[in-house]
């Protein structure tokens, strides 16, 4: 169980801040020591499947499944899953400028011929925004956002019609 939240947090953390799509159930394997891997990244930063419809809203995918694997959201185990994401948040927060110049340097050498620059250089502004979603915000602001995303991603609407979309077109059980 400890592989599978401090995982789960670290995909989450990665999924929001690159915006990793196509989350769907044959796209998310956890592995025997109970570890999340996602194995398919065609669709990040600003591109999505779907022709630009962007159905996947959420920060992250946090279904009622994962959420009742952690024991629900009042237990000791959520409870210490959304530490780590507070944690990781703030630490990436820290190391934020090194994630947008690696960015910003894969846009200015290759520019919007990559997929995943569909939005040109506001790409570079919605990741920034996405790292300092408030003017002047302190580290106690941050665990507030964070929560928030928590609470727009548990049993999202979008990501429970997303898989059962994916199911009735691919026949991938949700």
């Amino acid at each position: 169980m400890n592989n599978f939240i401090q995982s789960l947090a670290g995909y989450s953390l990665l999924c929001y801040f690159l915006q990793i799509k196509d989350r769907h159930n044959a796209n998310i394997l956890i592995d025997s020591k109970g570890h999340i891997v996602h194995i398919d990244f065609g669709f990040l930063l600003s591109n999505a499947p779907g022709k630009g419809i962007k159905f996947e809203k959420a920060p992250f995918k946090l279904t009622d499944e994962f959420v009742e694997c952690m024991g629900g959201v009042n237990s000791s185990i959520f409870r210490k899953f959304r530490q780590l994401l507070w944690s990781g948040f703030i630490a990436l927060v820290k190391h934020s400028q090194r994630i947008i110049i690696l960015v910003e340097m894969m846009y200015a050498g290759f520019g919007d011929t990559l997929g995943c620059f569909t939005n040109k250089e506001n790409t570079i502004s919605d990741l920034k925004n996405r790292f300092f979603p408030y003017k002047n915000m302190e580290t106690k602001h941050y665990f507030k956002h964070v929560d928030s995303l928590i609470e727009e991603s548990i049993d999202n609407w979008r990501t429970r019609w997303y898989d059962k979309f994916q199911y009735v077109a691919q026949g991938i059980l949700y």
